[in-house]
């Protein structure tokens, strides 16, 4: 415990409220979390309500830090608690993107970060080597944080590089690297991965398993293998992933250079790879070579149900390698044609081992209907193909992409949350700590204010008997809609996020009291994609530490043993399953701030994902600067409304100030601006020319303004309002209810 001035850093003495429940000063540890417009907070690391930072009270902390902050008011109400910082524990980075220039009274270098979240001024080293490039507006500057600020001293820096933001993707990439803080230079260990013992593995050699194919670049992660064949009216399916935890030694020098690196990178057609080389190399599964696994056995009845599962420890070896077009040849094929196409002969001996996953997933998909299913608009982007298809079973924040059969990630996708879901199940049995995804609900404000959205483009929804409408019956009504496309990008941005949780309960724990109830949110505890992540490690660590080191008899002498990779094999378990030894070095590592940190690589990633994205767009946007396109309204604010370029799907603004015809006034109500004098009317889904003003790459945005078009007089009086449809409309609205 840390002691400051005789107060104690004690989490749990908040209530839910965030109001100290005692006298003491209490200090807890959190991170800086601050928007452009200034405001900042401390996110608690024990998930308590956010501290609110006013800047007199930052003390030096930026935006990312970790800190200890002192509670200074309670919270009351909807006002969060207010606090003052202490000391920071952690800078969350010493690298930052940056604009240099000259000092106009001193003439010394000063340095400004370009995310305006960390709003300071920073002292630059003398460095000639880059005065005489300062005028070109082109470069920015990526810079080494040498001192951070004290007092009233200003942070001190040197220059690493100059960046072009004109030079191309490379540079670009190298760009949102450095304004992401991912590090391309990991020191990775001079240690080889531990070698398997291969003693006591189930040989599954000669089972006929396949490998899919996903993307192009060479040093894309492995995915995992899938079998499947019919089996007492259902199907049994076998998936087989990398076994990475057992070339690890808990808490060694490659086992902590994992932890940091956190996840793999996909670059748009390329890879920052998480495992280092050695231990990628050997656990990588390749077609007709053996390789060591951790595989699930699922049992699935007709219904999609699943009915048993054994985890083993096996030895596999692939057979073939399907591609996207093997399986759009297989779409296409007539059901009644005898003939294989040319397009199949490679794989003819694999097909029925095909077409049944294939069947099996359609089941398995159809009979989940908790997983809210959106379809996703891929941007026509050569250099960002490679990333809509990373993280296979990845959490799209709370939405599952529509299956496509066509699609190898689609097919895997299935298969991975539901193994996902069944490790959950296992490990929750046998009490052993894991980490969980963790599905926030949308709360009824957001949709309702989607349902406004809705009804605006004469949406029929139906209204529960408590006044409320929920997501799900939303996303239904809009499978038939015009504006399906719209409606569906505004049900992504109001579902929340998920993040990681760690799972760990107490050896009082009462295990009868497991059900099925603990699960009906699909919680999903990912292990099957180790060269993904490190949270994929740890859970398979668990996995593989009940396979390999659990007990499966009470003692020694006792003729009953009990298979502990088989489903409900923890009812027949009343003995201490692991040696002290093992249980240490398990729980060692299961921790909070383990997760926390894991927390921040996922945002740092998910950031990096959608810069690359709004990067390439911007890019494809400069090309038309100046040129009238097409667009779609998919957005209206009281400052002006947002487009969707055609082909593009790049959001650009037309700000109210440029329409200059008239004073236009914001419906909230009904999600449009509406012109004083003219009653010309500007709403989601309206499609209309505009012409690209601007385009800022580095802060993702992009000016556009309306072409006016020559408006016959049969033009003007449709787009004018009828104030009676208004007052209609709004009486619709109100009968929705609006609590939140």
């Amino acid at each position: 415990m840390v002691n400051f001035s005789g107060a104690r850093i004690i989490p749990t003495d908040f209530n839910n409220d965030g109001i100290n429940v005692n006298n003491e000063n209490v200090f807890l540890q959190g991170r800086v979390r601050c928007s452009s417009k200034g405001y900042c907070f401390v996110v608690r690391e024990d998930e308590g309500e956010d501290i609110y930072i006013r800047e007199t009270n930052l003390n030096n902390a930026w935006h990312g830090d970790s800190v200890i902050v002192l509670i200074t008011k309670q919270g009351v109400k909807r006002r969060a608690p207010e606090g003052k910082i202490q000391c920071v524990i952690q800078r969350s980075n010493d690298i930052l993107l940056a604009k240099v220039d000259i000092d106009k009274v001193n003439g010394e270098l000063k340095a400004y970060p370009l995310d305006d979240r960390i709003p300071v001024t920073i002292d630059v080293e003398n460095d000639k080597t880059f005065r005489d490039n300062l005028s070109n507006k082109d470069l920015i500057h990526e810079i080494k944080i040498i001192k951070y600020p004290i007092a009233q001293f200003n942070a001190k820096c040197s220059i690493i590089r100059e960046l072009s933001i004109t030079s191309g993707v490379e540079t670009d990439v190298e760009i949102l690297l450095s304004k992401n803080n991912i590090s391309r230079n990991f020191e990775v260990p001079k240690i080889s991965p531990r070698k398997i013992q291969t003693k006591g593995r189930e040989d599954l050699t000669n089972q006929p398993a396949l490998l899919f194919k996903s993307w192009e670049s060479p040093n894309s992660p492995s995915l995992p293998a899938l079998y499947a064949q019919p089996y007492e009216g259902g199907n049994r399916v076998w998936l087989h992933a990398p076994s990475i935890s057992e070339r690890l030694n808990i808490g060694s020098k490659l086992d902590k250079y994992l932890r940091n690196r956190g996840e793999v990178i996909c670059l748009g057609n390329n890879w920052l790879e998480f495992l280092s080389e050695s231990l990628g190399s050997v656990s990588k599964f390749k077609v007709n070579e053996e390789c060591e696994a951790v595989s699930l056995m699922i049992d699935i009845n007709s219904d999609g149900t699943v009915i048993d599962w054994k985890f083993i420890l096996s030895v596999i070896k692939p057979v073939n390698l399907i591609t996207p077009k093997h399986l759009e040849t297989i779409k296409n094929r007539r059901a009644s044609s005898r003939s294989i196409p040319i397009a199949l002969k490679n794989i003819k001996d694999s097909l029925e081992v095909v077409y049944t996953l294939i069947h099996s997933a359609k089941i398995i998909n159809d009979s989940n209907n908790v997983v809210v299913k959106l379809d996703e608009y891929i941007p026509n982007l050569e250099r960002v193909n490679e990333l809509h298809k990373t993280f296979p079973g990845r959490d799209f924040n709370g939405w599952s992409k529509t299956f496509d059969c066509c699609d190898p990630q689609s097919l895997l996708d299935i298969y991975i949350r539901l193994s996902n879901n069944i490790l959950a199940k296992h490990l929750y049995g046998y009490g052993l700590p894991f980490i969980y995804k963790k599905h926030e609900e949308i709360d009824q404000s957001s949709i309702n204010e989607l349902t406004k959205s809705a009804l605006a483009l004469d949406k029929q929804i139906t209204v529960n008997d408590d006044g409320t409408v929920t997501s799900s019956e939303l996303i239904k009504s809009f499978e038939t809609s015009n504006e399906k496309k719209i409606l569906q990008k505004l049900v992504k941005h109001i579902i929340p996020g998920i993040h990681l949780k760690l799972f760990k309960v107490d050896s009082n724990l009462d295990l009868d009291d497991l059900n099925e109830d603990s699960f009906k949110h699909n919680i999903e505890s990912p292990w099957c994609c180790p060269t993904f992540n490190y949270w994929n490690v740890f859970n398979q660590s668990i996995i593989t530490s009940l396979l390999s080191d659990g007990k499966n008899k009470s003692n020694s002498r006792s003729k009953i043993s009990v298979q502990l990779g088989k489903m409900d094999s923890w009812r027949d378990v009343d003995w201490n399953i692991f040696t002290s030894k093992v249980s240490d070095n398990i729980f060692e590592i299961a921790n909070l701030r383990l997760v926390n940190n894991l927390n921040e690589v996922r945002k740092k990633s998910k950031s990096f994902r959608n810069n690359v994205i709004s990067i390439a767009q911007g890019r494809e946007a400069q090309k038309i600067i100046g040129k009238e396109v097409t667009a779609i309204i998919t957005g209206v604010q009281s400052y002006g409304f947002f487009a969707e370029l055609d082909n593009l799907t790049a959001e650009g603004l037309v700000h109210v100030s440029t329409l200059g015809d008239d004073w236009y006034e914001y419906r909230s109500r009904q999600n449009l601006l509406v012109g004083r004098k003219n009653k010309k009317t500007y709403q989601l889904g309206q499609k209309i020319n505009v012409r690209v003003l601007k385009v800022d790459i580095l802060k993702n945005q992009i000016d556009l303004e309306l072409v006016k078009q020559q408006e016959t007089e049969t033009e003007i009086n449709t787009a004018k309002i009828n104030e009676r449809e208004i007052e209609q409309e709004d009486i619709k609205i109100n009968n929705i209810h609006l609590d939140s």
